[in-house]
């Protein structure tokens, strides 16, 4: 019997991501409350109660919470909830793992690479444009150059510009997605891509996993969207021998005591490169794999913190281990532009003992609306394997067995990862 059964959590946004959330903390007995500004957001269809609420109206959700008597309050997978739901928090006294000053920092670019590069992490360079509107020039920039918000996400507003002209038209239209109005002008790093996961228990920072992104090469202009996670990174030796105890560091700076992280990084001259970051979940669900291969489930440990202001359960001191015993791959179908008439092959692919969790972003009669952002990644597969030639044959088999088209019957997928690149 858990301990959590009866409990009420209100959570405040009910996107695709938060299913897995909400249905973690039914299984512990705890009663879900979604509330959003949508009437049909995913989460709600699974939730026990659901509120059509606007989750910034920070008084309106504290009235909400006070009067359905809920004993948390939390927030998943948005940047732009965390500021929220921790003044929500706050104002109820509930335990929430963020505090204002370590969200200002985290979820604005520019400041949390000020912070690593304090710290001696390599961070990717910024271009500085001070004389823009003196001159009508752009100077000193080496293209191709990337433009991004300093606080969007899920890539949106983010473009690679190889001229001034392409800078220019595209300025703009990056500045709409920042709400401080400021976007960020940075080196295009071309090299390998890593993603690190850490989790913190009680101040103690743990590396949970890492792993390299492989990417699109299609798409000119645009991020390269991720097309295969693939764990443990082949370079995570080499990180943990020289820049782990910083990121450490990192965590003891911001004074973090509990929580989950997440930092994206190139490899340059064999070090990580940092150019962002985030402390919640990330939308690609590497807790899933952490779970698979850790057994530690971190879902559970954030819900009942939300709830107890404790983060127990299992013990990240002796179960994480980033060096998994078996190969994991998050394999993404990234699509083009359109509406999805056909998926094929998937309930094939379920059937694989290797595959652990199939999760659709868009589904048939859906459409892919935008270009260069995660929009693009309709679907995401989770495998295991216990050998590298293993999981290559996998992925190749996936690949062949898996069709999406359009209402012409045309291929909507771009490239798909190729099994032996890694």
């Amino acid at each position: 019997m858990s301990d959590l059964k009866g409990k009420k959590l209100l959570l405040l946004g009910g996107i695709m991501h938060t299913i897995d959330y909400v249905k973690r903390a039914q299984e512990l007995g705890v009663h879900v409350i979604v509330a959003d500004y949508l009437v049909d957001s995913p989460a709600k269809q699974i939730a026990d109660e659901s509120y059509l609420i606007s989750t910034t109206d920070v008084a309106a959700v504290v009235e909400l919470a006070k009067r359905l008597k809920v004993d948390g309050v939390f927030t998943a997978y948005l940047d732009s909830m965390l500021i929220y739901c921790q003044q929500v928090c706050d104002q109820l006294h509930f335990p929430f793992y963020a505090t204002a000053e370590q969200i200002n920092i985290m979820t604005n670019k520019d400041k949390f690479k000020k912070v690593c590069a304090e710290l001696g992490l390599q961070v990717v360079k910024e271009y500085e444009l001070t004389d823009w509107d003196a001159t009508g020039r752009i100077l000193s920039i080496h293209y191709p150059v990337v433009i991004k918000p300093v606080d969007s996400g899920a890539g949106k507003g983010i473009f690679i510009c190889e001229t001034e002209k392409e800078l220019r038209e595209r300025f703009p239209e990056s500045l709409g997605f920042s709400k401080r109005k400021k976007v960020l002008f940075e080196e295009y790093m071309s090299g390998e891509q890593v993603l690190l996961f850490y989790t913190i228990q009680d101040g103690y920072v743990s590396l949970s996993a890492m792993c390299d992104r492989y990417s699109t090469k299609e798409q000119r202009g645009f991020i390269k969207i991720p097309t295969a996670l693939i764990f443990p990174s082949k370079h995570l030796t080499t990180f943990k021998n020289t820049d782990h105890k910083k990121v450490v560091n990192l965590c003891k700076l911001l004074n973090i005591k509990n929580g989950v992280l997440f930092i994206e990084a190139f490899i340059h001259q064999e070090r990580v490169c940092i150019h962002e970051a985030g402390f919640r979940f990330i939308g690609v669900l590497v807790h899933k794999i952490i779970k698979e291969m850790n057994r530690i489930d971190t879902v559970e440990m954030m819900i009942r913190h939300a709830l107890t202001g404790e983060m127990k359960g299992y013990s990240i001191k002796e179960l994480d281990i980033p060096e998994f015993d078996r190969w994991a791959c998050i394999l993404f179908q990234v699509a083009r532009k359109g509406k999805i008439a056909k998926m094929k092959g998937f309930d094939k692919i379920a059937a694989f003992p290797e595959i652990f969790g199939i999760y659709h972003r868009h589904k048939e009669g859906g459409a892919i609306t935008q270009i260069g952002t995660l929009d693009q990644c309709m679907s995401k597969i989770f495998i295991k394997a216990n050998t590298k030639n293993e999981l290559a044959r996998l992925i190749e088999e996936i690949n062949t067995t898996i069709e999406v088209e359009d209402e012409k019957g045309k291929n909507m997928l771009l490239d798909s990862f190729n099994p032996y690149s890694f």
